[in-house]
C-alpha cells in the first residue's frame, strides 16, 4: 500500500488542503499543533471510518455544519480513492457519506460495507470487521500517546492485546467456546441421566403388558366360543318360533274365517228381514188393488179426445182469421181518419203548390167520413163472431181437459194392473230367496262351529310362543353383552399392545440416548483431557515461536537506538525484561528518552513480527513514526538516522519537530498554522528540496 494524496475540508484546523506524499521517507515538520497529527487521523479515518468511542467533534471543524476527506491510495497497482462526509445535526455528529473508486469505478455504500472492502483491499482478516482497528495502529500508526501504552498495560491486558493483533486470540476463544461445549454437554448429559432413571422400569411394564395381552387373548378366545354357541342358541330359538309363528298365523286364519263367516250370516240375516218387510209390503199392496181396467172405455176416451182438439183447432184457425180482417179495417179506418185532418189543416196542394180552395177540401172530408161510416159498420157483425168464438174456444179446452182426465185415470188402471203382475211375481221370487238365505246360514253357522274347535285346538302354540320369545330376547342380551364383552377385550388387547409399542419405541429411544449418553461422556472427556490440552499446547506453541522472534528483533532494535547500557528481552506475557547487568530495571523508573526509545523497539519490533506472521496484508510496504523521538538524547537522535534506514518499507512517514530529522529523510512537507488555519508551508519545501539537490 501507498498513500498517494489526501484531500482535507473542515477536518480539525484545516479549512481545504489538498496534501501529497512521495515515495520514500518523508518528515511532517512544524510546530506543536500545526496540524501533523490532524492529518495521521485522517487517514485513519479515512481507512477505516470512526472508531468505537471516537468523537465525530474530534474530527470535524467547529463552527461548521460537514466535513470531507478523501484519500487516495495505490495498492497492487490499482489506484483508490475512499471518500468519506461527516455531518452535524440534531447536536450530534454522524457519517453523511461514504463511497470507493477503484480504478475509476465509483461505488457509494454503508460505513460497514465500505470497512468490509478496505479490510479485504489491505488483505486484514474478515474477522477484523467488527473489530477496532488495532492491526493497523500496530503495524502502520501509532499515535504519540498510545505507543507507551501497550508496555505499560498489565501483563493480560498486553497479552490479550498482543493475541487479538496476531489473530491468535481465537485460540482463547476455542478454550472459552470449549467451556461452554462441555457445561452444554454436561446439562445435556443429566438431562439423558435423568432419562434413563425410569429405563428399568420401561422395560419390567412391557413385560407385565405382555402377560396381559396373553391373558386378555385367552379370555377373549374363550369368549368367541361362548359367543359362537350364543349364535347357535338363538338361531335356534328363531327357527322355533317361526314354526310357532306359523301355527299362531294359521289360529289368526281360522279367527279371521270366523269373523268372516260371521259377518256374513250376519249380512244373510240382514237380507231376511229386508225380504219379510218387502213381502209384507207387498201383500198389503195386493189387497188394496181396487176397480180394473177397461179397455174399450179407454179407447173410447181417446176418441173424444182427439175429435175435441180437432174442433179446437178449427176454432182457434176462424178466430185467427177474423182478428186479422178486424185489425185491417181498423188500420184503414184510422187512415182515413188521419187523412181528414190533414185536408182539414191544408193551404197549399203539395204536388203544384197553388192554393186549395175550400169546397174541394170540403168534397174529399165528406168522401172521407163516407168511407169511416162503412168501415164501423163491418166492424160491428166482425166483433160479434170473435166473441162467439172466444166463448167456444174456451168451452171446447174445458171438455178437452176433461177427456184427458178421464184417460189418464184408465192409463193409471191400467198401470196398476201391470204393477200388480210385476208385484206377484216378486213376491215369488223372493220367498225363493229367503228359503236359499235360510239353507246358507245353516251351513255358515255350522262351518263356524267348526272353525272356533280349530282356534280352540291352536291356542296353546301362543303361550309357548310367548315363553321361546322371552327365550330369544334374553338369548339376543346375553350375545349382545358377549359381543360387547369381546369388543372391549380387543379394544383393551390393542391399547395394551400400543402401549407395548409405544414403550418398545420409548425404550428404543432411550437405548439410542443412552447410547448418546456415552457418546457425550466420551465427547466431554476428549475435549475436557485432550482438545482444550492441544488448544493450550498449540498457543503456547505459536505464542513462544512469537516471543522468541519478538524478543529478538525487539533487542534489535533497541541496541540500534542506544541501549548500550541496557539488555532487553520479553517475558512469557511479552513484557519487556529490562536488565542492567544482573538487575532488572522497571520500566518507569526509566528516562523520558530512554522509555521512548524501548517502546520505539517494541513497536518497530511488534510492526516486523507481524508483517512476518500475517505476510498476506497489503500494509507491510508502509510506516507512520508519530514523534518517536519524544525524550531522546542528541547521541539517540543521530542514530534514528540508522534506524530509519533499516526500516525496509516503500513509504516510511515521520511526524517530528526535531530539526535533525529533516536530514535523515527524503522527503519533507512543512506545515504551519496561520490563525487557527493548518496549511502547507510551501517555500520551506522549495527550500529543501534546493539543498537536497
Amino acid at each position: 500500500m501507498k498513500i498517494k494524496k489526501i484531500t482535507l475540508k473542515n477536518i480539525r484546523s484545516y479549512e481545504q488542503s489538498t496534501i501529497d506524499f512521495p515515495d520514500g521517507s518523508l518528515l511532517l515538520a512544524g510546530d506543536v499543533g500545526s496540524g501533523k497529527t490532524t492529518l495521521l487521523l485522517a487517514i485513519e479515518y479515512a481507512l477505516f471510518g470512526l472508531q468505537p468511542g471516537q468523537k465525530g467533534s474530534a474530527l470535524l471543524r467547529a463552527s461548521t455544519n460537514a466535513g470531507e476527506v478523501m484519500l487516495e491510495f495505490e495498492i497492487d497497482g490499482n489506484i483508490v480513492v475512499i471518500e468519506r462526509h461527516l455531518k452535524r445535526e440534531n447536536k450530534s455528529i454522524t457519517n453523511d457519506y461514504s463511497a470507493i473508486t477503484l480504478n475509476g469505478d465509483t461505488l457509494e455504500c454503508s460505513v460497514t460495507e465500505l470497512k468490509s472492502k478496505i479490510l479485504s483491499l489491505l488483505g486484514y482478516p474478515g474477522e477484523f470487521i467488527k473489530k477496532n482497528n488495532l492491526l493497523y495502529r500496530y503495524t502502520v500508526y501509532t499515535p504519540q500517546e498510545q505507543m507507551k501504552q501497550i508496555i505499560t498495560e498489565d501483563s493480560e491486558t498486553r497479552l490479550n492485546v498482543l493475541r487479538h493483533i496476531f489473530g491468535i486470540d481465537k485460540y482463547k476463544r476455542v478454550r472459552e467456546n470449549s467451556l461452554i461445549v462441555i457445561n452444554s454437554l454436561k446439562e445435556e448429559t443429566k438431562v439423558l441421566q435423568g432419562e434413563l432413571k425410569s429405563l428399568d422400569f420401561d422395560k419390567a411394564r412391557a413385560e407385565v403388558l405382555k402377560e396381559r395381552v396373553i391373558l386378555l387373548e385367552q379370555n377373549c378366545r374363550e369368549k368367541e366360543i361362548s359367543f359362537t354357541e350364543n349364535i347357535s342358541t338363538r338361531k335356534q330359538l328363531e327357527g322355533e318360533l317361526q314354526d310357532l309363528e306359523k301355527n299362531i298365523k294359521e289360529k289368526e286364519n281360522f279367527e279371521k274365517e270366523v269373523e268372516k263367516t260371521g259377518i256374513i250370516i250376519s249380512s244373510k240375516n240382514e237380507q231376511i228381514k229386508s225380504l219379510n218387510k218387502e213381502l209384507a209390503e207387498i201383500s198389503k199392496s195386493l189387497e188394496v188393488a181396487g176397480i180394473q181396467f177397461n179397455e174399450t172405455e179407454y179407447n173410447n176416451s181417446i176418441s173424444l179426445l182427439n175429435q175435441e182438439r180437432s174442433n179446437l183447432e178449427s176454432l182457434q184457425a176462424a178466430y185467427v182469421s177474423t182478428i186479422s180482417r178486424i185489425t185491417s179495417l181498423e188500420e184503414a179506418k184510422e187512415e182515413n181518419e188521419e187523412k181528414k185532418k190533414r185536408i182539414f189543416g191544408m193551404r197549399f196542394c203539395p204536388a203544384c203548390l197553388q192554393d186549395v180552395p175550400e169546397p174541394h177540401k170540403h168534397n174529399i172530408i165528406n168522401e172521407t167520413e163516407t168511407k169511416v161510416v162503412q168501415i164501423e159498420k163491418q166492424l160491428v157483425p166482425l166483433k160479434g163472431e170473435i166473441f162467439s168464438l172466444s166463448l167456444s174456444i174456451k168451452n171446447s179446452k174445458q171438455d178437452i181437459s176433461r177427456y184427458e182426465k178421464d184417460k189418464l185415470e184408465h192409463e193409471i188402471r191400467k198401470a196398476r194392473q201391470s204393477y200388480i203382475e210385476k208385484l206377484r211375481v216378486k213376491k215369488s221370487e223372493m220367498e225363493k230367496s229367503k228359503d236359499e238365505l235360510e239353507k246358507d246360514i245353516s251351513f255358515l253357522s255350522s262351518h263356524t262351529s267348526s272353525l272356533k274347535e280349530n282356534i280352540l285346538k291352536f291356542s296353546k302354540y301362543e303361550l309357548l310362543y310367548r315363553k321361546k320369545e322371552e327365550e330369544l330376547k334374553k338369548a339376543f342380551v346375553t350375545e349382545k353383552n358377549t359381543e360387547i364383552l369381546i369388543a372391549e377385550l380387543r379394544k383393551e388387547i390393542e391399547l395394551t399392545e400400543k402401549e407395548i409399542s409405544q414403550l418398545r419405541d420409548v425404550i428404543s429411544n432411550k437405548e439410542l440416548r443412552g447410547e448418546k449418553l456415552a457418546e457425550l461422556a466420551s465427547l466431554t472427556d476428549w475435549i475436557s483431557n485432550y482438545f482444550s490440552n492441544l488448544i493450550n499446547f498449540t498457543e503456547m506453541q505459536i505464542l513462544l515461536k512469537l516471543r522468541r522472534e519478538f524478543s529478538r528483533i525487539f533487542s534489535k532494535w533497541f541496541h540500534m537506538i542506544g541501549g548500550e547500557s541496557f539488555e532487553v528481552q520479553l517475558d512469557e506475557n511479552f513484557t519487556p525484561l529490562i536488565m542492567q547487568g544482573e538487575v532488572e530495571m522497571d520500566y518507569s523508573f526509566l528516562s523520558g528518552g530512554e522509555r521512548t526509545a524501548v517502546a520505539l523497539a517494541y513497536r518497530l519490533a511488534l510492526n516486523q513480527t507481524i508483517n512476518s506472521v500475517l505476510s498476506q496484508i497489503k500494509t507491510q510496504d508502509i510506516v507512520i513514526l508519530d514523534e518517536p523521538t519524544d525524550g531522546f538524547s542528541e547521541a539517540q537522535i543521530e542514530r534514528i538516522r540508522d534506524v530509519l534506514q533499516e526500516v525496509t518499507v516503500k513509504q516510511l512517514i515521520i511526524v517530528s519537530h526535531e530539526q535533525k530529522i529533516e536530514g535523515f529523510v527524503d522527503h519533507i512537507i512543512h506545515l504551519r498554522k496561520q490563525g487557527d488555519i493548518s496549511e502547507v508551508d510551501y517555500k520551506k519545501d522549495s527550500l529543501k528540496q534546493s539543498n537536497l539537490a
